[in-house]
């Protein structure tokens, strides 16, 4: 039978796995999103980061045995340095956020990553932007705004969110720089270790021993986030970005599901249309980039 299943999945296209890797990635990030909601209904968000962030660990050990001590040497640990500092803030405003924040709002502003991640490449980086992505630019914002709803409330949640957003946005792009240094392993065992000392720190001032059941709930939300990951980049490799980009909106019906079975959240009108704004801004954004690359890509052969 099982045998039959695997049979089954390796004849789908490579386009058809893409799509189903896509939405499988979504529902584990939302799942995540909201097992980290239950989470910090009885324990601190920082020592749920802090359990987190060590069984990541535990479960990416593996990986480090096949692959040997030598795969987790760094040639750039100034900027492995900072990316632990930067993406121990960006876990620790999502968590806290995300226990102070409605599902699908969190989610809706997640979906800035990408346009923060363009201004600070035209800010470090020198990256040229054409006018079409200013626009965008501006397009994304002003949907962060209306999901925002400052005319109403500007909480403390959501700003955290942002705040997550605009961090997780500076670590894509110290990821990049590290990719020309060091391998994948080391990127990736770096990011997680590189988290322990800010979340044990924060952790120790609100401690409170948790309860097996706690426990597993830590253990399942490190296994949620490590399959985002896996199913994101298993579907990055049999299509393009630019194809699975629309399909990320999909987390926000997700998130809306969740919210509203778990914890009777309605999200406002806002919210779809700010959403919408945001991730046809974000899609946009990485067209073009897709597109940039290639044409780089094509004058390189060119010239070669």
């Amino acid at each position: 039978m099982n045998k039959d299943k695997s049979k089954e999945i390796k004849t789908l296209s490579p386009a058809l796995l893409a799509v189903l890797f896509m939405v499988l990635s979504g529902i584990f990030a939302t799942t995540m999103h909201c097992l980290i909601r239950f989470a910090t209904e009885d324990n601190h968000p920082f020592e749920v980061a802090f359990f987190r962030t060590i069984f990541v660990l535990l479960i990416f050990l593996p990986v480090v045995i096949k692959n040997g001590m030598a795969s987790l040497k760094s040639n750039n640990v100034k900027l492995q340095s900072y990316r632990a500092v930067v993406g121990s803030i960006a876990m620790l405003c999502m968590f806290y956020g995300l226990s102070i924040t409605e599902l699908a709002k969190a989610t809706a502003l997640m979906f800035t990553v990408p346009i923060f991640a363009t201004i600070l490449a035209i800010i470090f980086l020198k990256e040229i932007v054409g006018i079409r992505r200013w626009l965008a630019m501006c397009v994304g914002f002003i949907g962060a705004l209306i999901v925002l709803r400052p005319d109403v409330e500007l909480g403390f949640g959501p700003l955290l969110i942002l705040c997550a957003s605009l961090m997780w946005s500076s670590s894509m792009l110290m990821a990049k720089k590290l990719t020309q240094t060091d391998t994948t392993v080391s990127i990736t065992f770096w990011q997680a270790a590189g988290l322990i000392p800010a979340t044990s720190i924060l952790a120790i001032q609100v401690w409170v021993w948790p309860t097996f059941e706690q426990l597993i709930m830590f253990l399942f939300i490190a296994i949620a986030g490590t399959l985002v990951h896996w199913f994101l980049n298993e579907a990055l490799k049999r299509a393009d970005i630019t194809a699975l980009l629309p399909l990320d909106y999909l987390r926000l019906i997700w998130s809306v599901s969740l919210g509203f079975i778990f914890f009777n959240e309605i999200p406002h009108v806002g919210l779809w249309l700010g959403s919408a704004l945001i991730l046809g801004a974000s899609t946009y954004i990485g067209i073009r980039q897709a597109k940039k690359k290639e044409q780089l890509s094509t004058n390189t052969n060119i010239n070669l």
